[in-house]
């Protein structure tokens, strides 16, 4: 398989929309500790990346054990900043049931899944899950202003007003192009079919996408307002 995936696309980025980054991270904080009311455990992140939000977790005082990440470009950056990296598909990588108190995927790594092989993987998380344990996933939705303004790129060549808003709140055109974008409901409903049954969420990001860099914005409650969003499954 080819790895289309690079670095600098991510890095880069987030060093120069650094209140965007702060805000995604408040929410991923938000996401694994159920808004600071429990301890993020034995902690798994899924499609990491480069390991830029797992670095800032950590120092911040959370700690993430075990990355799994396909791309041998990202993984190789993440392993470089000190974790423990698969590089695998998360449908190829065991884990031991009851093994795991937080599993969570950032940057949206679960729209490169199709329905079939993620209704198996949310029904394994489960199994793995220790009782009380998360499924954070941390998505931008179809409809959210961003997700229409990524896809709607996705169909016009060349210089738009559109591509000039993404620049100001998106990675890069090259970057490579999730196939399956779903509804927040859309996964609940997947979930349900991996045997959770409690389920929260949370959103950042709710400005005009000319605007999101500007300051770090709040995390609340939620799903239906933000360009990022965190639907969280407790077991």
């Amino acid at each position: 398989m080819t790895d289309v995936f690079r670095h600098e696309y991510f890095d880069d980025f987030e060093r120069e929309h650094a209140n965007i980054f702060a805000s995604k991270l408040a929410l991923v904080k938000t996401a694994i500790t159920l808004g600071a009311t429990r301890q993020s455990g034995y902690t798994v992140s899924v499609g990491a990346g480069t390991g830029s939000y797992e670095d800032a977790l950590r120092r911040d005082g959370y700690t993430v054990h075990r990355i799994i990440e396909p791309s041998a470009n990202l993984a190789a950056e993440a392993r470089a900043r000190g974790f423990e990296v698969t590089e695998a598909l998360i449908q190829d990588v065991p884990f031991e049931e009851l093994s795991i108190d937080t599993i969570f995927y950032n940057g949206s790594a679960f729209g490169f899944i199709n329905e079939h092989d993620l209704r198996d993987i949310f029904q394994a998380h489960y199994r793995q899950l220790k009782p009380g344990g998360v499924l954070a996933l941390l998505d931008v939705p179809p409809a959210s202003a961003l997700g229409l303004a990524v896809q709607a790129s996705f169909r016009i060549d060349g210089e738009s007003y559109i591509s000039q808003v993404l620049r100001a709140s998106w990675y890069s055109a090259e970057t490579p192009h999730k196939e399956y974008w779903r509804t927040t409901e859309d996964y609940q409903a997947l979930l349900e079919d991996g045997g959770f049954s409690r389920f929260l969420t949370w959103q950042t990001l709710r400005r005009h996408l000319i605007y999101q860099n500007e300051s770090v914005e709040p995390v609340v409650p939620g799903y239906q307002e933000g360009s990022y969003v965190a639907l969280v499954a407790v077991k």
